[in-house]
């Protein structure tokens, strides 16, 4: 029998990127998200913050599954407040695509490379002005602001070019 290790929240301190889906509404759309984060070696944890309807009812069991078949982190929380108490993240990164005057992420100077959020909106909630205070609203320059993808395509290259980033790698 498989045992679990305990998580201990003052180990997590050492670099650590999370790939954090806001409020998830569609189970397909999180299973994919969690599937992305799960096979980046770059990703220490799939959290999911204010899942609501069909994806927290069927999805969230689904990734609990999944993340413990490939023994990977995954966390759930009912607010972003409560992620950030928890995790301890120094940084999180908001991808929005209606802000004219966001950064591109890799124009983010970041004080130290540890415990960084990199949050997506996976579902038809957007970001409240409380919980856009909490980290940076960065965009990804080479989305079309009205032909955006899903929050999947847009994890993606958020991580590989954070990836890029930290390797020193132009993006």
């Amino acid at each position: 029998m498989k045992t679990i290790p305990r998580l201990r929240w003052s180990t997590i301190s050492i670099q650590q990127l999370y790939l954090i889906a806001y409020a998830p509404s569609s189970p397909h759309r999180l299973y994919d998200l969690a599937k992305l984060a799960f096979s980046m070696s770059i990703v220490s944890a799939f959290i999911v913050v204010r899942p609501v309807g069909v994806a927290a009812q069927t999805g969230v069991p689904e990734v609990f599954k999944l993340a413990y078949r490939l023994d990977r982190r995954f966390l759930v929380f009912p607010r972003l407040q409560d992620l950030k108490e928890m995790v301890k993240m120094n940084d999180a990164l908001f991808i929005v695509h209606n802000v004219d005057d966001a950064p591109d992420i890799c124009e983010i100077n970041f004080k130290d490379r540890e415990n960084i959020g990199v949050v997506v909106q996976a579902g038809e909630t957007p970001f409240t002005k409380e919980d856009l205070v909490m980290g940076r609203i960065v965009k990804i320059s080479e989305m079309d602001v009205y032909r955006a993808p899903n929050a999947v395509a847009d994890a993606a290259i958020a991580l590989v070019k954070l990836h890029r980033l930290f390797k020193n790698i132009p993006c």
